[in-house]
């Protein structure tokens, strides 16, 4: 045993009106609303004039906000992490919306289907309409909507229109053969940061059908526009970003909000296949056609298609609310409020002011009214004070803004106080500690052949996932074999703390049944008295960094490893990984003698793109009346002996834990030869199945990390800094174009330093006494004195509550009461029982 912590340790095509038809509809529309009609020729390309670049709001009309906005029908078999809207059919089982932004409004339509729907539909955020109101489990406070939102008819007569603008467009890039991580490839170069447009010629569109790669080379933030020719594109290969010799394949990471400006354009489209070899990056501008997935990874980006069929993942990344793009303005539309957030310092120590900045803008094309600002104050900062017009009551700060005028925009700043966190002192409870115990969720999987699932499991609200994967319990008899059944995903799910998604597929010919676990921390530990006569009973929070450490390789034929690490303080939690494609497994999962990497090891038969990932998990709780507690791992490795010739579904080997922990992340390391059909987690062990038909009996490491079921005894303080993160968000009365960018974050990562106390704004007088408001992370008392040049005027105590702020009242001297009413600064000085003390000037209100 090795020990860490401190004790030792298919749909059809569509006919498509000819050009000069669909030009003279351009036209009409134009003229309806007062705009001079861009007309290319009827070769379909205008001259350079008509690429001229101009700055426009939500470009893409009605479909702004939609990550699937179909006119007609749809055939889906994953889920989409955005809003979907659907003119026609949807019978789909699917999850819907999990990556929609905090501030997306409840009463926002998050999921339309104007025809027939599926079994149930699981919405994480937003409200939904559908005849019949029925099938939709509302996980963000959602409901059904009375009336359909959207017109179609509408919103895609002026999408065609835009498509065909777009493809107006003269070519400012150039599209040159090259090579991208060792492939054969197209390379899409524009130097432009405002906009790029490229023209595929008939032979570049035949070289992507047959393979040929394709690599991004624009700047990031960029509207990019790829027009594609012809009336039934195929596209397969593979995408990267980069330039020169220097690639990496697209993935969420790189992608998502980053490069957000890229459109594939297919304005002439009745049919579209993607058979791709990774994630496709770029939105799908092609409202003519039947947009049909057949293989490959999954969409990072928006599509807008006449229907839409896959069985993979659509994921979340909009095309820019403020954008550059071809052609004449838009028309006057609806308003779109938005907000940015920032703060003054990045790290500040305990006891320092922080400043946020909050600013809404009004990025639609007419006047927002009744604009409003609020910001919840998290745990762990104090407030100050704040710029008019906003107001404060209990740690929320609403700034009523009133009206801003399209392309206006306001700013307020919040002050607040950073809590400090900085221990001192002995432990004043010695004895005490908490326990804690995980639990591990799990799902039957059964596949149809040739079928594709998403699964998804979550730890309950505020828990913390430490571990997932799938166990592949059965193939049907004579319809193939265990490792027919293939794992192209097991991952951390990024929607909070304790969320996993799974992507499994069943190529045998036969049905497949599976499970689908988790393992699960508690988000807090169980209370604790801590015997004083106060009533002082308490929990602590387990902490874990909210963004997961990632890394996307590329994975060559053969073994390959790539390693995570942790910060000081922290381990690694969750493995998991995502892959391009089915030809690598995952052979190795482990953590390291430092107790703070994770290795993943992969044998690949084909070149595959491999994204990894973990979450830290900190050794230390949250502070709770000044003091912390130590979480205790024990890591048990295990040697194990597989036969030459086990059984079809594997033997079974396990490892178990010590009789005081629970097993919370497995982890394996398999030689060559041997395959692993999973794991079942159990409370203190974990069962692996492992499969070997060499004829040669192999070794094999298994691992299990142990959580220990009670924490250390307290220690005072924490000397790890502290990560606040303040969301804010902004809404309107008027019509909002956009819901989904009404919410920002700004992080601070707290400094212990040396301070245990910190003064909270100004110093409030009166004839006879001056008050002022203490922060504390300690527990105790502390002496107060007010002077100012040296004279002292005033002087007093107050009780420090840890982790509050309590006001102190000091009573006035005699030098005092003649002049503090006269002075506008006083310096105030904090002597605390435990820490240093602590001086500053304040300002003395009356």
């Amino acid at each position: 045993m090795t020990y860490w912590g401190v004790d030792t340790m298919s749909t059809s095509g569509f006919l498509r009106a000819p050009r000069a038809i669909r030009i003279s509809v351009a036209i009409a529309i134009a003229a309806a609303t007062g705009v001079t009609a861009l007309v290319a020729p009827l070769d379909g390309r205008a001259d350079a004039t008509t690429s001229t670049c101009v700055p426009t709001a939500n470009a893409l009309g009605a479909a702004t906000g939609w990550t699937e906005f179909v006119e007609g029908n749809g055939n889906r078999g994953a889920e989409s992490e955005g809003a979907i809207a659907y003119g026609g059919n949807l019978p789909t089982a699917m999850t819907v919306g999990p990556y929609l932004p905090s501030g997306f409004d409840a009463d926002d339509a998050a999921l339309v289907v104007a025809g027939s729907h599926g079994q149930y539909f699981n919405l994480q955020r937003g409200s939904a309409y559908l005849t019949p109101q029925s099938g939709v489990n509302f996980n963000g406070g959602g409901h059904y909507l009375a009336s359909n939102p959207i017109d179609f008819a509408t919103a895609f007569t002026q999408l065609r229109a835009l498509s065909d603008q777009w493809g107006a467009a003269a070519a400012t890039g150039t599209v040159t053969a090259g090579v991208t991580g060792g492939n054969a490839a197209l390379i899409f170069t524009g130097s432009s940061s405002s906009l790029n447009v490229f023209d595929l010629t008939t032979a570049q569109l035949a070289d992507l059908a047959a393979g040929k790669h394709v690599g991004y080379d624009v700047p990031a933030g960029a509207t990019t526009i790829i027009n594609v020719p012809g009336t039934t594109p195929t596209i397969a290969g593979q995408a990267w970003i980069g330039s020169g010799s220097s690639w990496s394949q697209v993935n969420d990471g790189n992608i998502k909000g980053v490069y957000n400006g890229i459109v594939w354009n297919f304005p002439d489209a009745t049919t579209l296949t993607l058979n791709y070899g990774s994630a496709w990056a770029g939105h799908i501008l092609a409202p003519d056609a039947a947009v049909n997935v057949v293989g490959g990874g999954h969409n990072i980006g928006q599509v807008i298609a006449k229907s839409f069929s896959s069985n993979l993942e659509t994921h979340f990344n909009l095309f820019p609310s403020q954008a550059c793009v071809p052609g004449t303005p838009t028309p006057p539309g609806d308003s779109d409020v938005t907000i940015t957030k920032s703060a003054s310092a990045a790290s500040p120590h305990g006891g320092d002011t922080v400043a946020y900045t909050l600013t809404a803008t009004n990025v639609g094309a007419s006047t927002a009214t009744g604009v409003a600002i609020r910001d919840e104050l998290p745990a762990g900062v104090t407030f100050v004070s704040a710029t008019s017009p906003c107001t404060q009551l209990a740690g929320v700060v609403t700034c009523n803004v009133g009206s801003l005028a399209a392309g206006a925009s306001t700013s307020v700043t919040i002050t607040v106080l950073a809590t400090p966190i900085a221990g001192a002192g002995p432990s004043s409870q010695p004895q005490a500690y908490h326990w804690m115990t995980p639990y591990h969720p799990e799902a039957q999987v059964d596949l149809e052949p040739g079928q594709q699932r998403s699964v998804s499991l979550s730890c309950n609200s505020g828990d913390i996932l430490s571990d997932g994967d799938f166990r592949v319990d059965h193939v049907d008899q004579g319809t193939g074999t265990f490792s027919d059944v293939k794992i192209l995903s097991s991952r951390i799910d990024g929607l909070g703390l304790g969320t996993w998604k799974g992507v499994i597929r069943n190529d045998a010919t036969g049905r497949v049944q599976a499970k689908a676990f988790i393992a699960c921390l508690p988000g807090r530990t169980e209370a604790a008295d801590r015997q004083t006569g106060y009533g002082d009973s308490h929990r602590h929070d387990l902490l874990a960094d909210t963004a997961a450490l990632t890394a996307t390789v590329a994975l060559p034929v053969g073994r390959t490893s790539t390693t995570l690490t942790c910060p000081s303080g922290a381990v690694p939690i969750a493995p998991g990984y995502d892959l391009s494609s089915a030809s690598a497994v995952l052979v190795g999962s482990e953590t390291d003698d430092d107790h703070r990497t994770w290795t993943f090891t992969f044998d690949a038969t084909s070149p595959v793109t491999a994204t990894v990932s973990a979450r830290c998990l900190h050794t230390t709780t949250s502070s709770v009346y000044g003091h912390t507690h130590e979480l205790r791992f024990t890591h048990v490795v295990t040697t194990v002996s597989v036969p030459g010739d086990t059984a079809a579904e594997g033997n079974e080997f396990k490892v178990i834990c010590p009789d005081d922990a629970k097993g919370v992340t497995a982890t394996f390391l398999l030689p060559p030869g041997v395959q692993h059909w999973g794991n079942d987690p159990r409370m203190k062990e974990r069962a692996f199945r492992l499969f070997n038909q060499t004829g040669s009996a192999k070794s094999a490491t298994i691992d299990l990390v142990c959580l220990h079921d009670r924490t250390t005894t307290e220690r005072m303080g924490t000397e790890d800094p502290v990560t606040v993160v303040n969301t804010a968000t902004v809404t309107s009365t008027s019509t909002d174009a956009n819901s989904t960018n009404n919410s920002a974050s700004a992080s601070i990562s707290v400094q212990p330093g040396s301070s245990t106390t910190g003064l909270v704004g100004s110093g409030r007088a009166t004839a006879s006494a001056f008050s002022v408001r203490v922060a504390s992370s300690m527990p105790g008392t502390g002496a107060l004195t007010a002077r100012s040049n040296g004279t002292v005027l005033a002087q007093g105590s107050v009780t420090l509550r840890p982790g509050r702020s309590t006001t102190a009242t000091l009573r006035l001297t005699a030098a005092g009461k003649r002049r503090l009413g006269s002075l506008d600064r006083v310096t105030v000085e904090v002597d605390p029982t435990r820490g240093r003390t602590t001086t500053r000037t304040v300002r003395v209100v009356r």
